[in-house]
């Protein structure tokens, strides 16, 4: 399933190998050997036996990272890396997200990860802990996602299973001495466990490279049709009532949303006298019809940007400049919702918001011998938030607010036959999103519109060792890494009872943990593997010193143990355990722990000339447990509760040329 020494290898094979792999997610061209900084890289071998229905099991087992699916599309799967982003209502947080070197992450630093059918991932690297001296904006870690075909192939499948699952998805992937093509086309959609969570995606994608002489240039283009309801949260008296029910709110007012969202990117890396000079531009666009228990949204947003770097790697010294330009629009609109449809007569927002981010890095790499060396780097960030209000019904609330950061990294790696130890000190900041901004405090059940005011970045810095590589005479794979990270005026949610949420800025935070991963072939023919999270972060100032932050569970552990019978045949049971967590910031509400079994069985081909047929089963939650996949932070009224189904059949087929 995966290789803790930086490579892992797909969940449907049992070879793991470890080559130089070039880490994208650092912008300095290092290989998992030389990098002084806890990073993972996950392959996935093209197959038609693995679900992939979601990141949660697509990047399962990758150290470090907690992927918590809600059990529905309405509001994406929560990511959180060391605990940042545990915020996050919706979308994603703290975290700087790519897709094939086109970024994910707008410049305000929200992410959004649906335009990708999780299915056709291929690669996956994990930049663990403050980043923004790579990336700048809500670089609590750094996550890039690659679908650039490698083999010429045809694939078709369809799976169905329970609760109204249906996915259908085809590729093809062409090429030649000088090229590669590939692209592909994906429905899922389903009823859902609970009730109004119905909905699902049309996604659209391609992909290409052209290698000319000493350079290359890639494309990709990337869109997704996404039509779906949204249950809302429970309580828990709720809950142990019936964890299939909707909040009835929802319902009444049609919450859910429909959005039209396309990416697409040019990219162009080249050898030149001076160093590998590579530059990318990029755009999105998308079009949201959000309907809300508290409002109707019209969000349009367009943004685009680019980033160039050179690196010279000539010497005992590599270095790395470049420069990075994003800009983001939105025009939104909010109404009244009336029983799941926008008034258009009583608006409470009408305005046109502008973030536009400009920063600039250097970094450079000494091997003081061949075993030792060290890196460093720095980065400046300015970015502006303006905003043009259209509605007036409530004064002029038109302004702007500018924050400006200096991020640095320093560390040291050093080289023992097939490990590598290393260490680091590093920073990150993030402002509020967009989203953030706008929605100000309630007051006396008026809400004004404008930027909050009392409203600004948090910022974190860390320090983490960890060592990564095989263990000679043993086979065995391991990343193991423990980190420190303060984090100061943190962003924190707060929500209204008609389910409005706004953010304040409170106080500190200290994380705390130990990451693990070991693949072990234990023969030629099984091989387990484990990831374990340790999680001690805690509240450091008043009023809630002292106390958890919510959302994240203290132990967090994944293992499988993946047997093949002949060639053709594997058997895979996989297991997941989560301890309990709090729901709120006072620590008055506890989720409950859970542990839940899934069981695979596949035969990976039958072969008829150049056809291959391939066909899965899997039960998910195979002992019926009744538990909370994922929670709300701080949701009013105590709507922490979003639970996960309950055992559930998936099977599939596919063919492939």
């Amino acid at each position: 399933m995966l290789a803790a020494a930086g490579t892992g290898s797909a969940q449907d094979t049992l070879k793991a190998v470890l080559p130089t792999v070039e880490i994208q997610a650092t912008r300095a061209f290092e290989s998992t050997f030389s990098a002084a900084r806890s990073v993972y890289v996950l392959n996935r071998d093209q197959t038609l036996t693995q679900p992939g229905l979601t990141l949660q099991q697509t990047l399962r087992g990758i150290p470090g990272i907690r992927i918590t699916d809600r059990g529905h599309y309405g509001l994406g799967e929560r990511v959180l890396v060391r605990g940042m982003g545990y915020r996050a209502a919706f979308g994603v947080r703290g975290l700087q997200a790519f897709l094939n070197g086109v970024p994910l992450t707008m410049p305000d630093g929200q992410s959004m990860l649906d335009v990708i059918d999780p299915a056709f991932i291929r690669r996956a690297e994990l930049l663990r802990g403050p980043s923004s001296m790579y990336w700048g904006n809500a670089g609590g870690g750094v996550l890039f996602l690659s679908t650039l075909p490698d083999s010429s192939t045809m694939a078709l499948r369809y799976m169905g299973g329970s609760y109204g699952l249906s996915h259908a998805m085809g590729s093809v992937a062409l090429g030649g001495s000088t090229w590669d093509l590939g692209g592909y086309a994906s429905r899922v959609s389903r009823k859902g466990y609970r009730a109004h969570s119905d909905g699902g995606f049309i996604r659209v994608g391609t992909t290409g490279q052209v290698r000319t002489g000493s350079s290359v240039i890639s494309g990709v283009l990337n869109l997704a049709f996404q039509d779906v309801n949204s249950p809302g949260s429970l309580t828990a008296a709720q809950f142990a009532e019936d964890p299939r029910q909707a909040n009835a709110r929802f319902i009444v007012l049609g919450a859910g949303k429909k959005s039209v969202h396309a990416l697409g990117g040019l990219s162009v890396r080249s050898q030149t006298a001076l160093g590998t000079l590579a530059a990318t531009a990029w755009y999105m666009t998308r079009r949201l019809e959000n309907a809300l228990t508290y409002a109707w949204i019209d969000l349009d947003r367009d943004a685009g940007g680019g980033y160039v770097q050179l690196h010279n790697s000539n010497g005992p010294i590599s270095w790395s400049v470049g420069a990075d330009f994003r800009r983001q629009h939105d025009r939104r609109q909010t109404f009244d919702n009336e029983a799941g449809q926008p008034r258009r007569d009583r608006v409470q927002l009408n305005q046109d918001e502008t973030v536009t981010s400009l920063a600039a890095f250097a970094a450079a790499q000494v091997r003081l011998t061949p075993r030792l060396g060290l890196t460093g780097g720095t980065r400046i960030d300015a970015i502006t938030f303006s905003m043009a209000d259209k509605a007036l019904h409530n004064d002029n609330q038109s302004g702007s607010r500018s924050f400006t950061a200096l991020s640095y990294s320093i560390g040291s790696r050093y080289r023992a036959q097939s490990l590598t130890l290393y260490g680091n000190f590093s920073t990150s900041f993030e402002s509020p999103t967009t989203t953030e901004f706008i929605n100000t405090p309630v007051l006396d059940g008026r809400f004004d519109g404008g930027f909050n005011p009392d409203l600004g970045p948090q910022r974190t810095s860390g320090l983490e060792a960890g060592i990564r590589g095989i263990l000679p005479g043993m086979g065995l794979r391991l990343d193991m890494a423990g980190y420190h990270m303060r984090i100061k005026d943190r962003l924190v949610p707060r929500q209204s009872e008609e389910g409005r949420t706004w953010y304040q800025n409170a106080g500190r935070n200290r994380h705390r943990g130990v990451e693990l991963a070991i693949t072990w072939p234990l023969e030629r023919r099984i091989q387990a593997d484990m990831a374990y999270n340790l999680s001690l972060l805690k509240f450091v100032s008043q009023p809630d010193e002292g106390l958890r932050v919510p959302g994240i569970p203290v132990h967090h552990l994944q293992a499988s143990i993946q047997i093949r019978t002949g060639r053709q045949w594997m058997l895979e049971a996989s297991a997941e355990y989560a301890s309990d967590t709090f729901a709120d910031q006072a620590n008055l509400h506890r989720v409950k722990a859970y542990a839940a079994v899934d069981l695979q069985v596949a035969r990976s081909s039958w072969q008829f000339g150049s056809w291959r047929v391939a066909s899965f089963a899997r039960i998910r939650n195979l002992f019926d447990h009744s538990y909370s996949g994922s929670l709300i932070v701080n949701a009013f009224g105590g709507r922490y509760f979003e639970p996960a189904a309950r055992r559930s059949v998936q099977a599939g087929l596919g063919l492939s040329y």
